[in-house]
């Protein structure tokens, strides 16, 4: 099907469900030219994989892991995780993934704000970047939105991104190489903010009985983070024994004067 719906009675907007577009061409024959002659598509990027409903549902269920949080999706694909965290009441969340893969992503962003009669339409912020906002209320200032390119270990694009409290990535790992694994781990650790005690960096993992495969990220993200977390999923298209639900954290800095 062309458009996923996601609700959850915990997010805002009065019951209103998110709604993303998947599996389409949505660059126009000028974008369509300049994204193909940089980069390549990412055939998985398009749809809604079954870990990331249930990572939204898990987010639902316990909304403080985002609520008033600076948040960033990496690998957002349709942006539905985002576009979730953006309902639970994060004060910003940040959509990211490779150049060719933004046209559905901000068209997906805009019609979920658009949607909602308090959210606003796009506009620039102060780095250039066109942004949306959504909020329950005329009043309420609600949570802005923002898509940004970024490759895995592309450090232009992680210098320009900053850091977060919060940062999501949801079933990313499938057929990658082991340079591109060691990328997307070192992606974690560099967005999740290391001033920010409480940081966390959620990496949702479905399990498809070919983890000797993928053991390049979970060996570096090992020596990059810490203080590893395994959440059980309790609701979703996924159980527990097919969706590996991590968060992981920086190693706390030692206290002043401390050995």
């Amino acid at each position: 099907k062309d458009v996923v719906t996601f609700a959850h009675p915990n997010m805002r907007g009065g019951g209103d469900p998110v709604r993303v577009r998947q599996n389409t061409d949505d660059a126009n024959a000028a974008d369509a030219v300049n994204i193909a002659s940089q980069h390549r598509r990412d055939p998985t990027a398009r749809w809604v994989w079954d870990a990331a409903t249930s990572t939204a549902t898990w987010l639902c269920e316990h909304p403080e892991f985002v609520r008033g949080r600076d948040v960033v999706e990496i690998g957002a694909g349709t942006g539905l995780l985002g576009i979730v965290a953006s309902r639970l009441g994060a004060k910003r969340v940040t959509l990211t993934d490779l150049p060719s893969e933004l046209p559905l992503l901000r068209r997906n962003v805009a019609a979920n704000a658009n949607a909602n009669a308090s959210a606003s339409a796009a506009g620039i912020d102060d780095g250039g970047e066109e942004t949306w906002s959504y909020g329950d209320h005329q009043s309420d200032a609600g949570t802005k939105l923002r898509v940004m390119p970024c490759a895995w270990g592309d450090d232009a694009a992680l210098a320009s991104l900053g850091t977060y409290d919060v940062v999501l990535c949801s079933d990313a790992l499938y057929q990658n190489d082991e340079e591109t694994q060691a990328k997307l781990a070192r992606t974690l650790s560099q967005l999740t903010n290391r001033e920010t005690p409480d940081a966390r960096a959620l990496f949702a993992y479905h399990f498809r009985e070919n983890l000797a495969a993928d053991r390049r990220f979970f060996e570096a993200i090992a020596t990059l983070m810490s203080d590893p977390k395994q959440h059980d999923v309790v609701d979703g298209e996924l159980d527990a024994d097919e969706l590996w639900l991590f968060e992981y954290a920086h190693a706390k800095k030692p206290a002043v004067g401390g050995s």
